[in-house]
């Protein structure tokens, strides 16, 4: 019965997001994670059409900094589905009802079914889970693999079941191949599975299955880091720990209080006041009841018995994950969400063991902040959907609810803005991509570099690529100017174009091709400066072609220079 009742939560909740995908993602914008990500399942889809299984595999393995595993499910899908839109969401849809199965699977485990279906309830409501299962994004295929990664391990029985030893192993593999950031979550559960190895009488036999784990994640990784871990690595320090990360935040440091107040900021971004509040809350109480139990009797016994434990895996996840999200300072997009069904277990676990009346009051608690992050996300035209935020001392303004979507949330990131974007609109926006790619082919320039002196968010070398895919099979190298690894004045503009600097998508100084913008609107921060920008191209020996208006008042000019690369065939 209990199976029946879960997975019709689950259907449900797969037909609630289906159907808002379907009214409101249609024929709109993508932000410009979406467009690059979708662009890479065309990318290992047309491979596929090309040159079958080997030439997927190929095109998955080169994926280069970004994670292969959702564009390469969604380029497998598309042979059944099509290429469109809506079904581009199928995989995050799917992954949503994955993690909340996951997570009624490990709260039985650690409480048993009464706290399991409260655990449920809360992450199928959760506003980040939501919001991401409506967004072509890696964050919920991450929180999967991550959670099945728990999963596993609690079942396992401190590594002494072997077929669950070796399923860990693969999803502790699978973590980094669903997106790149998860790496920093790896040690957390490589390190609670030694630890509950280590701890038994027959640590030897579960020792040697530990290895077994180790060897069977490190072989699953390969498939995707040993072709680029190279290039891996350089993206994670840098813009995990590097001067990039400083376009993403600013605060960093477990001693650093600032930190912490952004780090609580971001959860309340993502998942709305009440819950965040929730898990403070819980995760406080859970604490506590930790060291209570500690002094409370003999130290050693109590912790082996709480390494032993089926919530040991999750409260050593969200710690060490916890850490690595507070000492870099690029907070990301959703960085959080592969932590939060371990957040969400262990918050409900302190508050449901911390008192009586506390666990009589839980299900009525959970019952609001499920329905306070539900409802205003059930439809658009709600007027529950309109963002209500509370200004809070330290913290500021903080989002109560919120049900608007990545358009929505994309084109006004500070503003109030629900409606989607006019379908008229949103054509201009594909049509000023779809021009670009026009010209590229015009001025004979496929076989070589165009490169975007700007950063507009919804026309940008990933929107302009991903119609290049649609329309050709294939991709081109699209050098991308970076402000902050590369300089933001006109001598660093001059050495992006004329000498090799690195940047994201090629060597600029290669470029046939070059698009400027005038203005700033929608541009990312740190913004390129317009003028000084068409000021270098002269001196990098580009002539004006061209120019269109965008449809946010945007002037772009496509600039040409002399290249071998750039000659009609």
């Amino acid at each position: 019965m209990n199976t029946w009742v879960l997975l019709g939560v689950a259907i449900a909740w797969l037909l609630v997001n289906f159907r808002w995908i379907v009214l409101y993602r249609d024929g709109q914008v993508f932000d410009i994670d979406e467009a690059g990500y979708f662009g890479m399942a065309l990318n290992n889809h047309g491979a596929a059409l090309r040159d079958g299984a080997v030439g997927w595999i190929e095109a998955v393995e080169s994926s280069g900094i970004q994670a292969p595993l959702l564009p390469a499910l969604t380029s497998l899908h598309f042979f059944a589905t099509g290429t469109g839109t809506v079904a581009a969401f199928l995989v995050p849809l799917v992954a949503g009802v994955a993690l909340i199965l996951l997570t009624h699977a490990v709260a039985n485990r650690v409480a048993g079914r009464p706290f399991a279906w409260i655990a449920t309830a809360l992450i199928a409501t959760a506003p980040g889970v939501l919001f991401e299962a409506r967004a072509y994004h890696f964050a919920l295929p991450a929180a999967v693999m991550t959670t099945a990664a728990v999963y596993c391990l609690i079942r396992s029985e401190g590594l002494s079941k072997l077929r669950f030893v070796v399923l860990f192993g693969v999803f502790v593999g699978l973590m980094p191949l669903s997106r790149t950031m998860a790496i920093a979550f790896v040690p957390a559960l490589v390190l609670a599975a030694l630890i509950q190895a280590a701890v038994p009488q027959d640590r030897m036999k579960r020792l040697k299955h530990f290895t077994l784990a180790v060897l069977v994640a490190a072989g699953v990784a390969a498939i995707w880091l040993v072709p680029n871990g190279a290039r891996v690595f350089e993206y994670l320090t840098g813009f995990g720990y590097g001067k990039q990360s400083v376009e993403f935040g600013q605060e960093a440091g477990v001693f650093n209080p600032a930190a912490w107040v952004a780090r609580l900021r971001l959860l309340i971004s993502d998942h709305g006041l009440p819950l965040a509040l929730l898990l403070c809350a819980g995760l406080v109480a859970a604490v506590v009841g930790a060291i209570v139990k500690i002094r409370t009797g003999p130290a050693k016994d109590v912790l082996r018995s709480m390494v032993a434990s089926a919530l040991f895996p999750s409260a050593f996840l969200v710690a060490e994950g916890g850490l690595a999200v507070l000492t870099s300072k690029n907070t990301g997009t959703a960085f959080f969400l592969p932590l939060i069904p371990s957040m969400v277990i262990l918050a409900l676990w302190g508050l449901y063991r911390a008192h009586r009346s506390l666990r009589r009051a839980l299900p009525f608690a959970v019952a609001v902040v499920g329905l306070l992050g539900l409802v205003p996300m059930v439809d658009l035209r709600l007027p529950t959907a309109r963002p209500w935020e509370m200004d809070l001392p330290v913290l500021g303004s903080s989002k109560v609810t919120d049900g608007r979507g990545v358009p929505q949330v994309y084109v006004d990131p500070g503003g109030q803005v629900v409606e989607p974007l006019s379908a008229e609109t949103a054509r201009e926006w594909r049509a000023a991509s779809e021009w670009a790619v026009g010209q590229v082919e015009e001025q004979h320039a496929l076989g070589g570099a165009t490169a975007f002196g700007f950063r507009d968010r919804l026309f940008n070398t990933n929107t302009v690529q991903l119609e290049m895919l649609r329309k050709f099979g294939y991709g081109v190298a699209l050098p991308q100017v970076d402000p902050t690894a590369n300089g933001n004045t006109g001598p660093d503009y001059l050495r992006w174009l004329t000498s090799y600097a690195g940047s994201l998508g090629g060597d600029a100084s290669k470029t046939c091709l070059l698009f400027t913008a005038t203005g700033t609107v929608d541009e990312y921060e740190p913004k390129v400066d317009p003028p000084s920008m068409a000021s270098t191209a002269k001196a990098a020996g580009f002539t004006p072609v061209t120019t269109r208006p965008l449809p946010n008042g945007r002037l772009v000019t496509l600039w040409k220079r002399p290249q071998p690369t750039c000659v009609p065939s």
